[in-house]
């Protein structure tokens, strides 16, 4: 019986997971991401149980899942029914804990395949060979679909343009105001820049890095694909919709050019934030991102719940493109939108590197920001042999994250956010900079760093509630020690007492 009550006890709590998680009562994850990210703890809870049985309650626990196992058997199709049975009989045994090798073998490698980070076989081999080309042959745009209506921005790699997508006949001047319903049409699309540097159509599948701004639209296309492939993900960063390539040249949209279109979910970024652009920060997103303005609260306690609302959301988003072996590589305040529903959106992959395929890597170099970017300024050792063919990538890829530890590349960008959102003189983006070499000059100690040059910042944000904030900050930006760990991850970030609930 006491068995029987803790495994029903056990159950009920995963029921109310979801409930919990809302209400800010517990802090287990929701149902599947639970299943995904913590299968450690769900390993403790149920030897947990296991142990505070008797031996005769785990034996009949176990000749009870392997009844269930033959009927279930017995009514399925003949040709499952081995497989059935052969799963059935490791589950019993691994509950009385008496699994043969065999059975430890199988276990282990559907741990390996399905559970390790990231999946070898989901989102290695199963992505890239079958479910990228299958949602490559459905992007069917053409320059047609879209008028362009002003440019947003740009850079090295390619041009941003606001735009929207047009029915049959419907033509949309450049200046023409927008209906409500034309307005939920709007894109971004992204002209791509044609250089001179060799276009090597097939240089994804040799695990190299991108060269000039047309190889470097084929990655960020990849990855925003990837990452459209999976809803977790997908909730995090702008919504992309697809790519084309103009057949004929009119106007900005020039024959062979490459183009890539996202839903029009902002114009502001955190960056524009930062600059006042939107009102002097944090006051001028507190409504969109809280959903009310807090009057009357201390202002040190309210700008913080601000702050924490959009780091909060940075963290959660690096995770799941970690979980899916994507590291970034270029997180910063200009590459993070902020919608009127207040979601923190990350954008532009084209520096993002695919650590379950081995695309846009290379040991010995990589495209950062320098104002953001860790010391070691790579996302694997540089002893770390180059990447293989994708297929071969995806089968050691948790190996390669296990021994490099390369998502603690975005983790130090996180602090850098952090540090630069929490004081005040630091929302420039020179003074990052400057900041940057304060801390390669300490060798990136940041209490060394407080005692030889703190004294003209203002740490108020970083100091209240026991030194959180401070605390966060010192285990983000510091280096990596000779195990390529001595950081925390953004899922450890996560569960740092800065994000406590204040009352």
């Amino acid at each position: 019986m006491l068995l029987k009550t803790q495994l029903s006890s056990l159950k009920s709590c995963n029921n109310r997971v979801d409930v919990c998680h809302r209400k800010g009562i517990c802090k287990r994850r929701l149902p599947v991401t639970f299943a995904v990210e913590n299968v450690t703890d769900a390993i403790v809870n149920v030897q947990a149980v296991i142990a505070s049985a008797s031996v005769t309650e785990v034996a009949q626990l176990g000749m009870t899942v392997q009844g269930f196992v033959n009927t279930l058997a017995a009514v399925a199709p003949e040709p499952v029914q081995p497989v059935i049975n052969l799963i059935g009989g490791d589950i019993a045994s691994l509950i009385t804990l008496s699994p043969s090798l065999p059975t430890l073998a199988r276990v282990t490698a559907f741990y390996y395949m399905f559970l390790a980070r990231p999946s070898p076989l989901v989102f290695g081999f199963l992505d890239f060979y079958v479910f990228g080309p299958l949602f490559e042959r459905a992007n069917n745009f053409a320059s047609q679909d879209f008028a362009l209506r002003g440019k947003l921005g740009g850079g090295n790699f390619g041009v941003a343009y606001e735009g929207v997508q047009i029915k049959p006949g419907e033509t949309i001047g450049s200046k023409s105001d927008l209906t409500p319903e034309q307005k939920k049409r709007r894109v971004v699309l992204k002209r791509v820049n044609m250089d001179k540097t060799e276009d090597r159509i097939n240089f994804m599948k040799g695990g190299t890095m991108a060269k000039g701004a047309t190889e470097t639209g084929r990655v960020e296309s990849y990855m925003c694909n990837k990452i459209r492939r999976n809803p977790l993900a997908a909730q995090c960063c702008a919504q992309f919709l697809g790519n084309f390539i103009p057949e004929s040249s009119q106007g900005a949209f020039v024959k062979g050019s490459q183009w890539l279109v996202w839903k029009f979910e902002s114009d502001s970024t955190l960056g524009d934030a930062l600059d006042g652009k939107i009102g002097t920060f944090p006051y001028g997103v507190e409504e969109y991102v809280l959903g009310k303005v807090n009057e009357g609260m201390p202002v040190d306690k309210r700008e913080t719940l601000v702050i924490k609302a959009i780091l909060r959301q940075v963290l959660v988003g690096l995770r799941r493109l970690h979980s899916i072996g994507i590291v970034h590589r270029d997180v910063k305040p200009d590459n993070l939108l902020i919608t009127v529903d207040g979601e923190v959106k990350i954008i532009d992959f084209g520096a993002a590197v695919d650590l379950c395929t081995g695309i846009n890597f290379n040991p010995l170099y990589g495209m950062l920001d320098p104002r953001y970017s860790p010391p070691e300024e790579l996302v694997l050792p540089k002893n770390f042999p180059r990447a293989p063919a994708p297929i071969v990538a995806a089968l050691l890829s948790p190996l390669a994250w296990l021994y490099g530890a390369p998502d603690l590349f975005d983790s130090y960008s996180a602090g850098v956010l952090l540090m630069q959102m929490c004081i005040p003189t630091l929302r420039g983006g020179s003074s990052v900079r400057m900041l940057n070499n304060e801390l390669r000059q300490v060798d990136y100690d940041l209490e060394r760093w407080r005692v030889v040059r703190g004294g003209k910042y203002d740490l108020t944000l970083l100091d209240r509630n026991g030194k959180a904030g401070w605390d966060l900050a010192k285990k983000l930006l510091s280096k990596r020690d000779r195990f390529n760990r001595g950081r925390l991850s953004v899922g450890e970030a996560l569960s740092h007492r800065y994000f406590n609930l204040e009352f």
